[in-house]
């Protein structure tokens, strides 16, 4: 053998020590560089955790309202608390206590003055800047992460729809009219909405003088959103509830001539008619979200008669409006707090009377109008003008 053959045959052992050496380190670095990479990359699997500050804000509603405030003059960049906490900006918010959980805490404690475990304490009226929340809200998620569809986690489905219901007389505004074209703020208080000939109020039936209202961003934005919180049954109960309430508060307060009070008598029906509408669009919307979203798939249920039995379990019950007429004037914030009137019984057809949306509205309706004298030429004329419109929303969907 020659030299330069002894030498390498020497260094052979050397070699292989340093072949397996570099294999180990180069392992050792892919495992480190792998995940890193997956996290910051575009994998759709990545999700975080709720911010750090959001346990202490959970607990404390108006700390939270002020972490949250976007300012009078909504921007994207005052939005920026809003869209961090929900996910909408870097990667979606993981589903479970330390995710979705604890950023809906946050915002039932900044949108409603209350945290998520006292929403059975009395609801006060919402302040400018817990509805500057809300709007934020709705403006964030209805943009969604690729700027067109919400996205957001279904986890939040539930706390969105009790801030919804906190303001179910806006949520229902929203879906069927919203707010007049030239009103430009995301607020408006009682005063703000009266309209300057003493006519009424835009944006609700019966002021109670101390409300600030949530102005929420366009129809089609807000209703992008609620379609999506629909997919969740507990959060269809918690919005259905609501309206069914807002249902009954208004027709309790209606005159025997189904009139709002102070209306002359030659003036109709029409302000009743705007807002049994919008009752008979909400609901029916609801129904066909829910319907549309088992059939895509992401409905938090395997079927639509599993999501039924589900928002049966969830509903508080039903609602009827008092035998006479109501003259109080409660908050707004106060009306999906109101008490059920009956329950809503058991079993397979307990499930198809309350997720029949006509029998559900035009029961309550037909017996308000027998108890209270109703003319009957208003009362057919109410009652088309309601059918038409749910099966118009039901069809649009």
């Amino acid at each position: 053998m020659s030299l330069l053959g002894r030498i390498r045959g020497a260094d052979a052992p050397r070699r292989v020590l340093f072949l397996v050496v570099g294999g180990v380190l180069a392992l050792a670095l892919v495992a480190f560089l792998v995940p890193w990479l997956v996290l910051d990359g575009d994998d759709p699997e990545a999700c975080r955790k709720a911010p750090a500050s959001a346990r202490a804000l959970a607990r404390d509603p108006e700390r939270a309202t002020k972490a949250l405030d976007p300012g009078k003059v909504v921007t994207h960049a005052g939005t920026e608390p809003v869209r961090r906490l929900l996910g909408v900006t870097g990667a979606p918010l993981c589903e479970g206590p330390e995710g979705t959980q604890l950023a809906g805490r946050v915002l039932v404690a900044a949108t409603t003055g209350r945290t998520a475990e006292d929403q059975a304490e009395p609801a006060r009226p919402h302040t400018e800047r817990q509805a500057l929340v809300a709007y934020a809200v709705v403006d964030a998620l209805g943009r969604g992460r690729d700027g067109y569809q919400p996205d957001f986690a279904l986890g939040l489905s539930p706390y969105l729809a009790q801030m919804f219901a906190s303001y179910i007389q806006d949520t229902s505004r929203a879906v069927l009219g919203g707010a007049p074209s030239d009103w430009e703020h995301p607020t408006a208080t009682d005063e703000e909405a009266e309209y300057g000939d003493d006519s009424g109020n835009w944006a609700t039936p019966f002021p109670s003088g101390r409300d600030v209202h949530a102005v929420f961003p366009g129809i089609s934005t807000t209703e992008k959103v609620l379609r999506r919180v629909a997919a969740s049954p507990r959060a269809f109960a918690t919005l259905y509830d609501a309206e069914r309430a807002r249902f009954a508060w208004y027709l309790e307060r209606l005159t025997d001539k189904a009139q709002e009070p102070g209306e002359e008598p030659k003036e109709g029906v029409m302000a009743t008619e705007t807002e049994l509408e919008r009752s008979a669009t909400f609901v029916a919307e609801l129904m066909g979200a829910r319907t549309a979203a088992v059939k895509d798939g992401f409905a938090l249920a395997p079927s639509l008669a599993a999501f039924d039995g589900a928002v049966l379990e969830h509903t508080r019950g039903l609602y009827h409006p008092a035998d006479h007429r109501v003259r109080t004037r409660p908050s707004d914030a106060t009306l999906a707090q109101r008490r059920p009137d009956a329950s809503a019984g058991s079993g397979k057809r307990a499930v198809e009377r309350l997720m029949d949306g006509r029998v559900q509205l035009f029961t309550v309706f037909d017996a308000w109008a027998r108890k209270r004298h109703i003319p009957a030429g208003t009362v057919e004329r109410l009652r088309t003008d309601m059918d038409t419109r749910y099966a118009n929303a039901l069809n649009l969907l």
